[in-house]
């Protein structure tokens, strides 16, 4: 991430002056490249810190007005030490044509802005799906870059839409799709992934409506027990929402603790309770941003038709759902 430079070896050179005299460059065989990065003046040593990671495998030299004044190696990274693509989300094998997201996790951090690179749609077994994904820059990271959302195009979902009408829809209804991650992709330490990676699946037709919590049904579990609370949803939900959108609340307001998972491709959730259950009345308190896989929120349908009559939800940020544990 960085290397400290001990002022011994800096010498007289002024504070201000650190960053035109003093340079960290990549040693190759024929030359040296200087490597940009910002300098930390502290007391007994300048930290510098690479704009770019350094890279395991290469060797660097300290210059100071001009001079090496010495080197330093990034260990090679072990062959057997790779990342993995842990799971893809959605996790069926029968989505809709307008699917919105995939969800990438991966063991460990990676290197951003690669994914146009090393995703690729498959259509048929034979024909890349070219422009499938929406080129977002930056992409789409959590903070510690293991977990990658991909968007396919809006712009092509949407109908209307110009990219919709030059270039139609990344998917078709009744078609075999594959997801391919190549292995190629590197981590940030330089490691490629311990394999590539392939999801197949087909499509079914669109889905232009919007989730119905009042329709969905719940597993209520014993007092005084442990069991998990069940809620059934009658399809499959963004795996993504569906981990934070979740809440229960007890009689007095107070949110119950306990731990949430996803089952049954996506299609129930869990919650399993930190303490037993206690008789009473509780709520399910559901974010109205949570979304099926075509991206209808509980609020509105991604893709609505302006001319249809029925009614679009815009109202509150949450959905309730009450519930009784005997």
């Amino acid at each position: 991430m960085s290397v400290s430079i001990p002022k011994d070896l800096v010498g007289d050179v002024p504070d201000d002056s650190i960053p035109a005299l003093v340079g960290v460059r990549l040693l190759k065989t024929d030359s040296s490249t200087a490597i940009f990065g910002n300098y930390e003046n502290g007391d007994r040593e300048i930290r510098f810190s690479p704009l770019i990671p350094f890279t395991h495998g290469l060797h660097y030299g300290v210059w100071v007005r001009g001079r090496r004044v010495g080197s330093f190696e990034i260990p090679a990274v072990n062959a057997t030490d790779r990342p993995e693509l842990t799971s893809v989300y959605p996790s069926g094998d029968t989505l809709p044509e307008n699917l919105l997201k995939i969800h990438l996790y991966f063991s460990r951090s990676m290197r951003e802005g690669q994914s146009g690179k090393y995703v690729t749609l498959l259509k048929n077994g034979k024909d890349t799906v070219s422009g499938a994904f929406l080129d977002l820059q930056p992409e789409l990271w959590n903070a510690d870059r293991t977990k990658l959302t991909l968007w396919l195009d809006p712009g092509r979902i949407k109908r209307d839409l110009q990219p919709n009408q030059r270039l139609g829809t990344p998917m078709q209804r009744g078609s075999q799709y594959k997801i391919m991650v190549s292995q190629d992709w590197q981590d940030t330490r330089g490691a490629h992934l311990s394999k590539s990676f392939e999801k197949s699946f087909v499509t079914t037709g669109k889905d232009n409506l919007s989730p119905v919590p009042t329709r969905w049904k719940l597993g209520i579990p014993k007092k005084a027990t442990s069991q998990r609370l069940i809620i059934i949803f009658g399809e499959s939900l963004d795996y993504g929402l569906l981990q934070e959108v979740f809440s229960i609340k007890n009689a007095s307001g107070a949110t119950v603790s306990g731990k949430w998972s996803t089952v049954m491709e996506e299609t129930q959730c869990a919650f399993e309770p930190e303490h037993p259950w206690q008789p009473g009345k509780y709520v399910l308190q559901i974010e109205n941003r949570l979304e099926d896989l075509a991206g209808n929120s509980l609020k509105r349908p991604f893709d609505r038709d302006i001319r249809s009559k029925r009614p679009v939800r815009t109202e509150g940020r949450y959905t309730e759902i009450a519930f009784q544990i005997p």
